[in-house]
């Protein structure tokens, strides 16, 4: 048996259960479980080995057709800012003093309602006397209770100010303001991003100690061109290069994250410049990336295409009476617990009848992902031309501001959801749910996944007219009918509502071309990845 080796480093807090890559390496890992000639072995940091665990688990990856390769411990200073953000993220419990006060509360406020009724309707002096001394004690216990909780709140107030003032006067809400930072966006402080590069130094350091060790490992693959250190491997190396979006879109990476995404593009290109063995998705990104910008030999690039994503091994099921109601049932279920997972709208789950009708698009928000096209395509259907689907997105819009201030200012928190952190069923369950998946993204290094992945449940596609789609959509007639102009909103708008209104011949048209594309598998894609590693490992290292 021959073991090849994946590299991964990315540094904490980067989960591939909602990216893109993650669904590729399940995918891959799957392709090569009928395989018994080789074995994949993942290196990776520490605090990845659970998620990804966790990720193969939840796509169907057999666990004794790949091994780990990581440090036996997450670094101490990790694992307590973990701590603490869970300590913070726990449910919050009332104290004793204020579950006291809402318990009194509710039956109080009950009274005024009763003593009135019996007031007007009264016969009796007696009775009336009661009501009237009672009425008093209602006051003052009402009186009570109100002086009490201001009485406990003027010292927790005085007590705040106090430390505000302290903390101004000797100097501290500085590093106060920043702890602020630290724990609710990290990543947004320099100080914070050199402290994990640092600490991403010591821990590539251990991984590399480990593989330096694995004699029996016959190549290495890198699944992306994020990290310099896979260079330092001297087994021999294939680096995937999937795009270089940030040479395309400058600007728009320019405001998210400033010179942290600056810092990323220079570790991006020292990698590739000190690359041995090359391998994309498409023969655009060859070409016109690594050859033309970065003058990397053609002959040591290989073109290999992603495999059919397929969902519908995810809900579709059989053995029952009617297979078709009992998918529809088990899809349904898993679309309201999506709707759980909603950050932009807390009563999200209130859609999650049988007659909500979306539009779905499944990705990470990221400037190349024209998300704002696409919602100023959805606002025009829905406000002029009355079109009654919601818009669902996988995106989290709070790493972007652009888009949670668009969806804001156009008041479309409630027909905008954003779903993030679905797991693959969610998210198999949702294209199945949709009546349309749409696409509309300026770059990707392939064809995007939305073409198979919402075929195979019979959700019919609208993408945009990019390099890497016209490779693989090569029918002129298909290609029309289903692509749109990217950077014309209007375009987005009109193909979308014309999709919407002839789904069965939209759906009728690609169906035949998803079935051609569904015979290639990912056990196709891992047997080309293997030929390739095999190659390359019978070959002395030494760089391009």
């Amino acid at each position: 048996m021959k073991k090849f080796g994946i590299y991964l480093a990315y540094p904490p807090g980067v989960d591939l259960r909602v990216e893109g890559l993650g669904r590729h390496l399940a995918e891959f890992l799957k392709g090569a479980e009928d395989r018994d000639d080789i074995c994949f072995v993942i290196a990776c940091p520490s605090w990845m080995h659970e998620s990804l665990s966790e990720l193969f688990k939840g796509s169907g990856v057999r666990s004794d057709s790949f091994s780990f390769l990581y440090p036996p411990r997450k670094p101490l200073l990790l694992v307590a800012y973990e701590r603490y953000m869970d300590f913070k993220k726990r449910p919050k419990k009332d104290g004793w003093f204020k579950s006291f006060l809402r318990n009194l509360h509710s039956p109080l406020s009950k009274l005024p309602i009763m003593v009135e009724r019996k007031v007007v309707g009264t016969r009796s002096i007696i009775l009336t006397t009661v009501f009237v001394v009672f009425a008093i004690l209602y006051l003052v216990i009402r009186s009570t209770t109100s002086f009490l909780v201001s009485l406990f709140a003027v010292p927790r107030r005085l007590a705040s100010r106090a430390w505000v003032g302290l903390a101004g006067f000797f100097g501290v809400q500085n590093y106060l303001n920043r702890l602020a930072i630290l724990t609710a966006q990290p990543k947004e402080d320099m100080g914070i991003v050199r402290w994990y590069r640092l600490m991403m130094e010591t821990e590539v350091s251990l991984m590399h100690r480990l593989i330096k060790q694995r004699t029996d490992i016959a190549a290495w693959y890198s699944p992306t061109a994020f990290w310099p250190d896979f260079n330092e491997i001297s087994t021999p190396r294939l680096m995937c290069v999937p795009d270089v979006v940030l040479v395309d879109f400058p600007i728009g990476f320019a405001p998210v994250g400033g010179d942290r995404f600056l810092d990323n593009f220079r570790q991006v290109e020292k990698a590739i410049k000190g690359g041995e063995y090359f391998l994309t998705y498409s023969e655009n990104v060859k070409w016109r990336t690594l050859v033309e910008r970065y003058h990397i030999n053609p002959e040591v690039i290989s073109v290999i295409p992603h495999g059919a994503n397929r969902m519908d091994e995810l809900v579709v099921v059989s053995g029952f009476p009617d297979n078709e109601a009992a998918t529809a049932t088990l899809c349904r279920k898993l679309f309201r617990q999506a709707l759980q997972k909603a950050v932009n709208n807390d009563n999200a789950a209130m859609f999650g009848s049988n007659d909500v009708h979306f539009i779905f698009y499944a990705s990470q928000f990221r400037p190349n992902k024209n998300i704002i096209s696409l919602l100023k395509a959805y606002e025009f259907l829905l406000k002029r031309r009355f079109v009654g689907h919601k818009l669902i997105l996988t995106g989290n819009p709070n790493l972007l501001p652009e888009i949670k201030e668009y969806i804001f200012a156009q008041n479309l928190e409630n027909d905008v959801l954003c779903l993030h952190g679905l797991s693959a069923s969610e998210l198999a369950a949702c294209y199945r749910q949709a009546d349309l998946a749409v696409n509309p993204s300026l770059s990707e290094g392939g064809c995007p996944f939305t073409f198979t992945e919402a075929l195979s449940v019979d959700t019919p596609v609208v993408m945009a007219r990019i390099a890497v789609t016209e490779e693989v959509i090569t029918d002129p007639d298909l290609l029309e009918m289903m692509t749109f102009d990217s950077h014309d909103w209007e375009d987005i708008a009109n193909r979308i509502e014309w999709a919407l209104l002839n789904q069965d011949l939209l759906l009728e048209k690609q169906k035949p071309y998803y079935d051609h594309l569904a015979q290639r598998t990912w056990r196709n894609v891992v047997d080309e990845y293997i030929n390739i590693l095999d190659q390359i490992s019978t070959k002395p290292t030494g760089g391009t």
